[in-house]
């Protein structure tokens, strides 16, 4: 998915229940700027010196922002939800480049997100409950894979929907059968 299609966020970011800290990319600071542009907002972080800072909105309304401190080889991405395969899917650094927060951390973003914000409980117990499908040539749905959330099913669709591919592509909630065929089969391939 292009980042051209984000829409840059003015500083101080509106998260509205705070960033979730999510991954860490293994870059410097110049490399942030080849792949994202200038940096928006440059600014002291104390104690550590000067980072550089990004932030997007993409039209599926995921919010993602980048640190990446000057004098480190690797930055912080956080996004306005924990859906870390979303988000990847997204950003310009491949899946290689970057480190998922360990499972710790993560439930220890999600606690303190539910301390702050506790009607997002539904949300959070609704991530990973959704599957994306397409349907294959012989008529078969297949399933491409699970998402991290509903919003990220819809992206993840009109995405492979924009490749121009001929398959159609459509998500569920994970455990029902996928509308085309009761005989599905999983086709982790996408």
């Amino acid at each position: 998915m292009a980042m051209e299609a984000a829409k840059p966020l003015a500083f101080p970011v509106p998260f509205p229940d705070g960033p979730m800290w999510l991954l860490t990319c293994d870059a410097s600071p110049e490399a942030a700027a080849e792949k994202l542009g200038p940096p928006m907002l440059t600014d002291w972080v104390d104690g550590l010196g000067n980072a550089d800072f990004w932030a997007f909105e993409f039209p599926c309304g995921l919010q993602v922002a980048f640190e990446f401190l000057q004098t480190s080889k690797s930055g912080r991405v956080v996004a306005d939800s924990p859906e870390i395969d979303h988000v990847l899917r997204h950003i310009p650094f491949s899946a290689s480049e970057c480190v998922r927060i360990d499972e710790t951390a993560l439930h220890s973003e999600l606690e303190r997100l539910l301390v702050a914000c506790p009607e997002r409980k539904s949300k959070i117990e609704s991530l990973h409950s959704f599957q994306v499908w397409r349907q294959g040539d012989d008529g078969n749905a297949f399933r491409v894979g699970d998402a991290t959330s509903e919003r990220d099913a819809k992206c993840w669709v009109r995405h492979l929907e924009s490749l121009g591919h001929k398959q159609l592509y459509w998500y569920s909630p994970v455990g029902r059968v996928p509308p085309i065929t009761a005989g599905a089969t999983e086709d982790t391939a996408g």
